[in-house]
C-alpha cells in the first residue's frame, strides 16, 4: 500500500520555520513550447517524481507532507528573475512550473520547496521535464521509472552513523567581516545582481582555479572575500571572512545517494579564513579549500545537522554564502528550441548575501541575491563589480 502522508523531519521543518523560499531554476530559450505538450510533460514528471504532487500541511502536531491526486497546471510566468525567486507557492504546494514568453524567447521556471530539494536536484528535474517533453513531441512513450513517494532525508540517514556536535570555533582572531547594512530607507524584497561569462572567459576561470589547485567554488569564495575586505580599509590587519558553502553530500556518503533522490542533499559548511588587503582571490581560495577539506574530514556538516535537530541554535555571523552547483548537463532539445542560459537561487530573509553559481552550455553564470531590508543595493553592487573585475582581470592577464 502506498503511503500518502508523512511527518516532516526536524531538519525539513527548520527550512519552513526559517522562512526559506523555494529553490528556483529559471531556464532561458530561443523558440517556444507547445503548451499542451508541455502540460502533459509536467503531469508525467509528477508521476515520475511524486513528491512534486505533495503539499505541506500544518497542524498542532507539526508539518506533514501529503500526496495529492493532482498538481497545479503550468502557470503564467514572470518577466524577471527577481520576481520568480520572490514567489511563494500557493495552497502549500511543493512545486510550481511557470512559463513566460516573448515574441522570440521563453523562460521556463521550476521551483521546488527547499525542505525537500536543492539546486542540483531542481536542475535534474528540469532536464528530465525537457526530455519527457521532447519524447512526447516526437510521439514516443517516455521511459518510466517512478521514484518512491517519500524518501529518507539526510537527517534520517545520519542517525547512528555520526555523533552530533557543533564545530569548534574558528581559530582566526577578530570579528567576522560583514557588509555595513541597509540603505537609509530600506525596501522590501530581494535584489539580484547577475554576472555571466562567455565560454572563453569561463574556460579561463576554470584554468585559473586548476592552476591554483583549487576548485571554482574556492576561487569564487576568494573573490567575494577580497571584494568585501576591500570595503573595510579601517585597518591593515588580516580580517576573518566566514563563508557558508553548501556541500552536496550525495556522492560523499557510503553508499552514495542517487542524484535524483527527492531530498535536500546539500548541507552548509562554515569556513573562516583570514583575508588581507593584498590577497588575490586565489590566495584566499587556497585557504578556503584547505579549511573546507578539514571540515569535511571531520564530518562537520553531518554532525552540525544532527546537533541542530537536538538543540537548535542561531547561526554565527557570516560574510557571504557561496553556492555552486557546478556544470549542469545540457538537455537534448527538439528543433525550434535552443538553450541560452539557466539561473538558480533560493531566498532567505536576513543579513547574509548569497552568490549562486552554475555553468550552463560552457557559460559561468553568477547571481548575487540579497535582502533589501538588510543591505544597501549600492554597496552590494560595488562588491559584485569588484568580484567581476577581479575574475576578468585575472583570466585576461
Amino acid at each position: 500500500m502506498t503511503t500518502t502522508e508523512r511527518a516532516l523531519t526536524v531538519s525539513e521543518t527548520a527550512f519552513i520555520l526559517a522562512g526559506f523560499g523555494p529553490v528556483v531554476v529559471r531556464t532561458s530559450f530561443t523558440g517556444h513550447f507547445e503548451p499542451v505538450v508541455l502540460e502533459s510533460a509536467w503531469q508525467r514528471l509528477s508521476h515520475e517524481y511524486p513528491l512534486l504532487r505533495c503539499g505541506i500541511l500544518g497542524g498542532p502536531d507539526g508539518f506533514r507532507l501529503a500526496l495529492r491526486d493532482s498538481m497545479p497546471k503550468v502557470a503564467k510566468g514572470a518577466d524577471t528573475f527577481e520576481y520568480d525567486i520572490a514567489q511563494r507557492h500557493e495552497d502549500g504546494a511543493i512545486s510550481r512550473l511557470s512559463l513566460y514568453e516573448t515574441a522570440d524567447t521563453t523562460e521556463l521556471t521550476l521551483a521546488v520547496d527547499h525542505a525537500v530539494s536543492d539546486g542540483r536536484l531542481v536542475h535534474i528535474l528540469t532536464r528530465t521535464l525537457l526530455d519527457i517533453y521532447g519524447a512526447l513531441l516526437r510521439g514516443e512513450v517516455p521511459r518510466s521509472a517512478p521514484r518512491p513517494v517519500f524518501e529518507p532525508g539526510l537527517e534520517e540517514r545520519f542517525y547512528g552513523h555520526y555523533p552530533h556536535g557543533w564545530p569548534e570555533p574558528a581559530g582566526v582572531p577578530g570579528e567576522t567581516m560583514v557588509l555595513s547594512g541597509s540603505a537609509a530607507t530600506p525596501s522590501s524584497g530581494f535584489g539580484v545582481h547577475h554576472i555571466e561569462f562567455d565560454p572563453g572567459p569561463t574556460a579561463e576561470v576554470v584554468a585559473l582555479a586548476r592552476a591554483s589547485r583549487i576548485s571554482v567554488t574556492d576561487l569564487l569564495c576568494g573573490a567575494v572575500s577580497t571584494a568585501v575586505r576591500a570595503r573595510l580599509r579601517a585597518t591593515s590587519d588580516p580580517q576573518p571572512a566566514t563563508l557558508c558553502i553548501p556541500v552536496d553530500l550525495r556522492e560523499r556518503l557510503v553508499p552514495p545517494i542517487e542524484p535524483d533522490a527527492q531530498l535536500c542533499g546539500a548541507l552548509p559548511c562554515l569556513v573562516t579564513v583570514p583575508v588581507t588587503t593584498d590577497d588575490l582571490p586565489a590566495d584566499v581560495g587556497s585557504r578556503v579549500a584547505e579549511s573546507l577539506r578539514m571540515a569535511l574530514e571531520r564530518d562537520e556538516p553531518q554532525r552540525a545537522l544532527l546537533a541542530q535537530c537536538v538543540a537548535p541554535a542561531p547561526p554565527p555571523p557570516m560574510t557571504f554564502m557561496v553556492s555552486n552547483i557546478g556544470v549542469a548537463e545540457d538537455p537534448v532539445l527538439p528543433d525550434g528550441l535552443r538553450l541560452t542560459g539557466s539561473r538558480v537561487a533560493a531566498t532567505l530573509h536576513g543579513p547574509v548575501p548569497a552568490m549562486f553559481a552554475a555553468t550552463v552550455s560552457g557559460r559561468l553564470m553568477l547571481d548575487v541575491v540579497y535582502d533589501r531590508a538588510f543591505h544597501d543595493p549600492v554597496e552590494i553592487g560595488a562588491v559584485v563589480s569588484s568580484v567581476e573585475a577581479a575574475l576578468r582581470s585575472r583570466v585576461s592577464s
